[in-house]
């Protein structure tokens, strides 16, 4: 599939709010010419991949827009905002907006579908933090530092510690204050009106300080925070720990739209804070994931054994012809650039660099990967400019060598046991996200996306995260070590 193609599905994605099936999506696709058109079963890959989009019954599938479109949500402002008059977007919204929109830039309307202007205030930062906490609270402060009003702040020489006080664009809710006598401790309830835009309507549910607990209302809300943990804790079996806590609560309040998405809902912001009892924010790896509370986040369980036992009781997994190592293409690319970078062509150097000292190749690979590397190194060779490349360079080169290590403890682990189960698994899930981490990092070298502006910061991260490494590295190759002297039995 070409990049015009995905942009094609994409905006079709962003914008579509009813149900759709994947062969809807290749018709789409002809429609913009033969060299666009991709079959059902390349959509059906493609959707099934993408984020964009929720999996059905029977085929179907519906997009984030066609879910949360027209649904409620409510933002309960802390007593600092309303004392200045505005409120904070941060991660609030979340899951009902589409959180690669930056929240400082996302619109709001009043009652009278009026849009709210924009304001800037200051918050001391572990207030800050709590507003965008959905994001996770190790990513949280550099959405903090991304907002405009902090512009002057240099994060990467304060070694990526905030300030006591930041400054955060938000919106004026002086109208709301005047015109529709919003007090304190009253709550927006709010609804996304264009998913795509960032477009939000939000209208004054007049709760006050005094009120909140007493009375039929307030009994509907509290029961609102049980339904959603419980909710919570089903998707804990279904889908195990997702990829970050916005997914965790995407998948919850797609099933549960028609309990959750009420008048009388809470908010997402009040159930951590105050009415969670069973469920809460825990670290998982280096990052935070919703789980039971007060328990470790497992790589491991019910919502991936079977995908396991299916690839591990697969004949061609133990076959001679299963490779256990792999390197994605668009990385060996970097690996090829970085030797250029270093000025020094070593094919074979470049091989011992790139794969685990004990893998064996089988006959005739070694010298098929030699002749394949020196063929894609000619084509690089041609076009890298070196003087060009001196800022992407650096990055790159910390990033592989990271990679590396990091791959070759991969190829250990996958080639001792058939189990991940019985590996330590906060260790395992710190080495996958150091993998994911330097796959990202290492596509944005590729792409050169903000390499040369962002190089210091990236320097910083790839430091910090070989200090992972090293807290992980020997409990896994003891973990190794033990998987292999497992094997060995004695025979009588």
């Amino acid at each position: 599939m070409n990049l015009q193609t995905q942009l094609i599905i994409d905006k079709f994605l962003r914008r579509c709010c009813k149900n759709f099936t994947a062969r809807d999506v290749s018709r789409l696709t002809a429609e913009f010419g033969g060299e666009f058109k991709i079959s059902s079963k390349e959509a059906q890959e493609y959707l099934e991949s993408s984020p964009l989009v929720f999996c059905l019954e029977n085929g179907r599938y519906i997009t984030r827009a066609g879910v949360f479109t027209g649904e409620l949500f409510s933002i309960k402002p802390t007593a600092k905002e309303f004392d200045q008059r505005i409120l904070i977007p941060g991660s609030r919204c979340i899951p009902f907006v589409d959180s690669e929109i930056v929240s400082s830039t996302l619109n709001f309307y009043d009652e009278d579908n009026k849009k709210l202007k924009k304001k800037t205030a200051d918050f001391d930062s572990d207030l800050a933090i709590d507003m965008f906490i959905l994001y996770g609270e190790e990513y949280a402060p550099q959405y903090i530092v991304a907002d405009p009003a902090n512009k002057d702040l240099d994060f990467v020489q304060r070694e990526f510690e905030l300030p006591n006080t930041v400054h955060l664009t938000g919106i004026d809710i002086t109208p709301f204050i005047e015109k529709y006598g919003m007090q304190k401790g009253d709550r927006f309830l709010c609804c996304v009106s264009d998913w795509d835009r960032g477009d939000i309507r939000m209208t004054v549910v007049h709760d006050g300080d005094n009120v909140f607990n007493r009375g039929l209302e307030g009994s509907m809300r509290l029961e609102w925070y049980k339904t959603l943990e419980s909710a919570l804790q089903r998707s804990f079996d279904i889908d195990g720990p997702c990829a970050c806590m916005e997914d965790q609560l995407a998948n919850v309040f797609c099933r549960e739209i028609e309990r959750l998405c009420i008048p009388l809902c809470g908010s997402i912001e009040e159930f951590i804070n105050q009415y969670a009892q069973n469920v809460g924010i825990q670290p998982f790896g280096v990052e935070s994931r919703f789980w039971h509370k007060g328990k470790d986040v497992p790589a491991v369980g019910s919502w991936n054994e079977e995908d396991l036992d299916r690839i591990e009781q697969n004949p061609a997994y133990k076959g001679k012809d299963f490779l256990w190592f792999h390197v994605p293409p668009e990385i060996v690319d970097q690996y090829i650039i970085n030797m250029h970078f270093k000025r020094k062509v070593d094919i074979p150097g470049l091989v011992s660099f790139m794969f685990p000292k004990d893998y064996v190749f089988q006959e005739g690979e070694k010298e098929d990967v030699l002749l394949k590397l020196k063929e894609r190194s000619d084509i690089i060779s041609k076009k890298y400019n070196w003087f060009a490349d001196q800022d992407c360079g650096e990055v790159r080169e910390k990033a592989l060598g990271l990679f590396s290590k990091v791959n070759e403890l991969v190829f250990s682990i996958d080639s001792s046991s058939d189990s991940m189960g019985k590996f330590p698994q906060q260790e395992l899930v710190v080495l996958t996200q150091l993998y994911s981490h330097l796959v990202r990092i290492l596509h944005s070298v590729a792409e050169n996306d903000h390499v040369e502006e962002d190089r210091a910061a990236l320097l910083l991260s790839l430091e910090g995260m070989e200090w992972n490494f090293e807290d992980i590295c020997d409990v896994l190759r003891e973990a190794v070590l033990s998987q292999k002297t497992n094997r060995f039995k004695i025979v009588r």
